[in-house]
């Protein structure tokens, strides 16, 4: 729903007053778009033509009573001429006025009253807005950067009124789908298109560490898109129950759902057929390291990694954002340097830029150049190992806590339980992970929840918690 001008709205109200009392088949409805109308609307008679000229007409009266305590003559002017139905020449014998004075105030009081209508509406769809805004994670990024074309290509799909009602972001770990999503997310928030919005991290792995069959995966969904629909009151339910209850409320209004994080093709392909039963007009949007097998009804876009120029703006804005000027001010070669050893991966491009608070830029570079045999998970190892050798030993007890938070991250209370770190050693180590781009803020501004990205917690299990002998050195 696009915001109204307030040019547009002048036209409108003028418009509204002038069909006042007119037979129902000659009305246009001109305010019927408004936010003001709607919850009228909604409070009163439905989707009824009657309910709609009745919700119109209230807020019009309800507008004018505002208006009569700022201008009286300009209100009784306007109820005269539109309300009651009376020529200029009689209201202005009324009001002892001349004619021309009484034009005067009915175009003041027009104009008035369409101020105070564009007050009421921006104020109510900045509310709506910033409700919507409060179903998100804090954001990850002070500044995106790159796949310009693959943004604007989603945030029109996520708005139209047709297919894809499923649609994927995929690419490697690291490469920016959360952040993408988020964003496009956040940039469509003013379009009003949605009743509302959930962002869902869902568990796919054991305790074990194995992965979880998709359709227990999927249940857990269930679960998770309830208890945010219905906080409390789906605990315990049936999920054939959760099912059609869930069909029924989002095929009667939009609704957006975000799924973060999918990790196999056997999970996107299960989780697709399913939400099928929800789509239209809900739309869900998904990020996932694996494409769909092609199989189901999801338009997919992939992510590549970014080029010299974007891959450099981020080196400079993260060095910058982290407290390193030298590296933030480095040539161009310099830059170039590091993006031959990463590519334009932004986590690889974000650690590499942490690394360089504690060790010199050749070293790493070096380290990285020599080891480097393989896929990017290869080069992720590397760095992590580069990182971890750095780190605190206060940021490594608690990184390595971390596994134990569940997929949509955990309470500060619950880390610090985990970790055995007193208050001070704890948040001096996650201002530390946070820094070196290890810890990621989840929740939302309400409730902040702290996780890991899925590469740290298959560094840390495969690589550190495996082997304890390490943790000796």
């Amino acid at each position: 729903m696009t915001a109204i001008t307030q040019e547009e709205l002048q036209t409108a109200v003028h418009a509204a007053l002038v069909q006042w009392g007119k037979p129902a088949e000659i009305q246009t409805a001109p305010l019927s778009g408004l936010l003001l109308v709607q919850n009228q609307l909604a409070a009163h008679q439905g989707g009824l033509p009657f309910g709609r000229r009745y919700a119109i007409d209230r807020v019009l009266l309800d507008s004018i009573d505002l208006l009569a305590e700022q201008d009286e003559a300009g209100a009784v002017v306007l109820r005269s001429r539109f309300l009651d139905g009376k020529i200029t020449r009689q209201v202005a014998q009324e009001m002892y006025a001349s004619i021309d004075q009484v034009n005067r105030w009915q175009r003041a009081a027009i104009d008035a009253l369409t101020q105070l209508l564009y007050h009421q509406e921006t104020k109510l769809r900045a509310e709506l807005i910033q409700a919507l805004e409060t179903n998100l994670p804090p954001a990850s990024y002070s500044q995106f950067f790159g796949f310009p074309e693959i943004r604007e290509i989603v945030a029109a799909q996520l708005v139209q009124e047709t297919a894809p009602w499923i649609i994927a972001l995929t690419g490697i770990g690291g490469i920016g789908k959360t952040s993408l999503a988020d964003l496009v997310v956040r940039e469509v928030l003013p379009s009003l298109a949605f009743k509302h919005i959930c962002w869902l991290r869902v568990e796919q792995q054991q305790f074990s560490g194995a992965a979880l069959p998709p359709e227990r995966a999927y249940q857990g969904l269930l679960s998770a898109l309830a208890d945010a629909l219905w906080p409390g009151m789906a605990h315990g339910q049936p999920d054939a129950h959760l099912e059609t209850r869930l069909s029924q409320k989002l095929k009667a209004a939009p609704h957006l759902i975000i799924i973060d994080n999918l990790e196999t093709v056997a999970h996107v392909d299960y989780f697709a057929g399913k939400l099928l039963a929800f789509v239209e007009p809900t739309r869900f949007l998904l990020t996932s390291r694996a494409r769909p097998s092609g199989g189901t009804a999801v338009y997919t876009h992939t992510l590549h990694e970014l080029p010299f120029s974007d891959a450099a703006a981020l080196l400079r804005h993260h060095a910058q954002l982290t407290g390193l000027p030298e590296l933030a001010a480095a040539d161009t070669d310099t830059l170039q340097a590091i993006y031959q050893v990463t590519g334009g991966n932004p986590l690889a491009l974000k650690l590499v830029v942490s690394l360089t608070a504690v060790l010199p830029l050749p070293q790493i570079l070096a380290d990285l150049n020599k080891n480097r045999a393989g896929p990017i998970e290869d080069l992720y190892r590397h760095i992590y190992w580069e990182t971890w050798q750095t780190l605190t030993p206060a940021a490594q007890t608690l990184l390595l806590a971390m596994p134990l938070a569940a997929a949509s991250g955990a309470l500060p209370e619950q880390m610090q339980a985990f970790s055995g770190l007193d208050e001070n050693e704890f948040w001096t180590a996650v201002r530390e992970l946070t820094a070196r781009s290890l810890l990621e803020v989840q929740g939302t501004i309400q409730e902040r929840r702290y996780g890991i990205h899925r590469l740290t917690d298959t560094f840390l299990q495969t690589e550190i918690i495996g082997w304890p002998n390490l943790l000796d050195t």
